[in-house]
């Protein structure tokens, strides 16, 4: 599935394509890309310029002048094209926005798991789907909001990294790639992090995006690993080969329903500490002075149960 880096990148060509050009016609086939609404609705785009686009995590809005807009998420397989206006459509074309510039801009779907929601522009930012996405880490991340946020929950690493409130952008791909730049397990519980730790992996996660960033934008559609792309990654979709800092093998797993790729050496099983219910094992301090007479006191009795600092009943 697209992450950060993916809509990053197609909001910049987005911006290129549309920025200051008028929308000639709108068009959308009815699919479920724009399930509970109507064709009728997308059409009404036409006469309208984009003023701009904002990116959300993985969504993208597109504000119109007149206060009209159109939320886009890209699912599995979605992309936004340009070709020529003369030239005949792709397949799997859901809908298409024709420019004054002789243009055509497509959003091509295979999969149709992709969104596009037509509304007013301060309603579209108002939906639970945005207010809902934590911090967009591309801009810099608040260490202490997320050391909180890992804090809380029993989850693995890579669980808590995927909930969207915790950072909002980050996937499958990103999460593998911070992980090991990190030196962090995976399975490891999001609750055991330092505040070292959550600051290494905060630099990690920077780090990862502005590599994808860097290897991926261009003029051209992109594509992704599952579609036959190059593997620009360091460990994603790498199991079996060797990894690039030790030699060892790249390992996968299974975490919530998707691979995990990282490397056992690196990224060494964490093991937790003996911990009993209430925190940290500890050694047992030393009896006071005065419950080390009282204990040697009456010989011939059986000596008391001393529990927690205070005498029990004689055991019988």
């Amino acid at each position: 599935m697209p992450e950060l880096p993916e809509v990053e990148i197609a909001s910049r060509q987005l911006r290129g394509w549309l920025q200051g050009r008028r929308i000639v016609s709108a068009r959308a086939e009815r699919s479920r890309v724009i399930r509970g609404q109507t064709q009728a609705r997308f059409a009404g785009l036409a006469g309208h310029r984009l003023t701009g686009i904002e990116r959300f995590g993985k969504w993208m809005l597109l504000s119109f002048d007149g206060g009209e807009g159109l939320l886009s998420h890209l699912g599995m397989t979605g992309k936004w094209i340009r070709r020529r206006a003369d030239e005949p459509r792709p397949s799997h074309v859901r809908a298409s926005l024709a420019l004054n510039d002789g243009h055509a801009v497509d959003y091509r779907d295979m999969r149709l798991f992709g969104r596009l929601i037509r509304g007013k522009t301060q309603q579209l930012r108002a939906l639970p789907a945005l207010r809902a996405l934590g911090p967009d880490p591309l801009g810099g991340i608040d260490v202490e909001r997320l050391h909180g946020m890992l804090a809380r929950t029993r989850r693995s690493m890579k669980e808590a990294l995927m909930d969207q409130r915790t950072l909002a952008g980050l996937g499958n791909i990103q999460v593998s790639e911070s992980l090991y730049r990190a030196r962090i397990d995976p399975q490891r519980p999001a609750l055991s992090l330092t505040r070292a730790e959550t600051e290494r992996l905060a630099s990690a996660i920077g780090d990862s995006l502005r590599a994808t960033l860097d290897d991926e934008d261009s003029p051209e559609p992109i594509t992704y690993v599952e579609e036959g792309g190059e593997n620009v990654f360091l460990v994603y979709d790498r199991a079996g080969e060797p990894c690039g800092n030790c030699g060892t093998a790249i390992r996968r797993i299974v975490q919530g329903g998707r691979s995990t790729y990282y490397c056992p050496h690196c990224q060494p099983r964490w093991r937790a500490r003996a911990t009993s219910r209430t925190g940290p094992v500890r050694a047992p301090a030393r009896a006071s002075v005065a419950l080390q007479k009282a204990a040697r006191r009456s010989p011939a009795r059986r000596l008391r149960v001393i529990q927690g600092g205070r005498a029990s009943q004689p055991m019988r």
